[in-house]
């Protein structure tokens, strides 16, 4: 058996997430149906990151096992000749066989982009949050800064069953960049996120930024653990996989 790697930049707008579902169309349904129609055999596929609904990646790390001998490059071609627009291979190698992109990553980052605007551009209503409340930069720095390193971040996971299973994660970063015509760039690092653990940073951080939460309470919300204690979750067109470290 021969161990692929892909490297994918998708458009999560209209697709229903990472993973295959009876909902409607997905980044893993379009790939592993592809992949299978070129190489002729089944292929199962395994994803650094589930991203839900709506998400959108530049970064996503994909592999696959096939008893084939590839030509690496008539692949990539053919592969993005017949996926839609919106998914695109940026590049694909060979693994060793025992390499897996979930079980081998050793962190990931993630941006999020807020329009700070009494009207956002069409351009980037599919990529941004609108949120039209003035924001403190100052406060949204101070609250981010209670968040770096090693928690129990329950209180920003949707799923309280999933963040019991283990509830500690290590953020090494949380950037906020201010961005032309009033835009942030929230820009977050970690070692692992727990179920919408990065939109509920983000929108407990706007939160605090437009007054609903004060930035020095941060360490009682994750010490409380309860998730109706923070901010809400921010949409998900908002939010981007950049990268997946190893």
């Amino acid at each position: 058996m021969n161990n692929f790697k892909i490297l994918l930049s998708y458009d999560g707008t209209g697709l229903m997430g990472w993973q295959k579902t009876r909902q409607g169309p997905s980044v893993e349904e379009h790939l592993e149906t592809i992949l299978s129609q070129i190489l002729q055999e089944k292929i199962v596929l395994q994803a650094a990151s589930r991203t839900d609904a709506g998400v959108h990646a530049e970064g996503q790390v994909v592999n696959f096992f096939t008893s084939k001998e590839v030509d690496l490059e008539k692949l990539h071609k053919s592969l993005n000749a017949l996926l839609p627009r919106q998914i695109v291979a940026l590049q694909i190698e060979k693994m060793p066989i025992d390499f897996h992109p979930t079980l081998e990553n050793r962190g990931k980052e993630y941006h999020y982009f807020i329009c700070n605007t009494s009207f956002q551009e069409p351009k980037h209503r599919l990529f941004s949050w609108h949120f039209p409340y003035p924001l403190n930069l100052k406060q949204m720095e101070k609250g981010a800064s209670f968040l770096l390193g090693k928690h129990d971040f329950s209180a920003f996971c949707n799923e309280l069953s999933l963040s019991k299973k283990d509830p500690f994660c290590t953020l090494s970063s949380i950037k906020i960049l201010p961005l032309e015509n009033n835009r942030f760039c929230f820009q977050v690092k970690g070692d692992r996120f727990l179920f919408r653990m990065v939109r509920n940073l983000v929108g407990t951080l706007a939160y605090i930024g437009c007054g609903k939460l004060l930035a020095e309470n941060v360490p009682l919300l994750l010490q409380h653990r309860k998730r109706e204690l923070v901010g809400m979750t921010a949409p998900c067109h908002g939010l981007h996989l950049i990268k997946v470290f190893y």
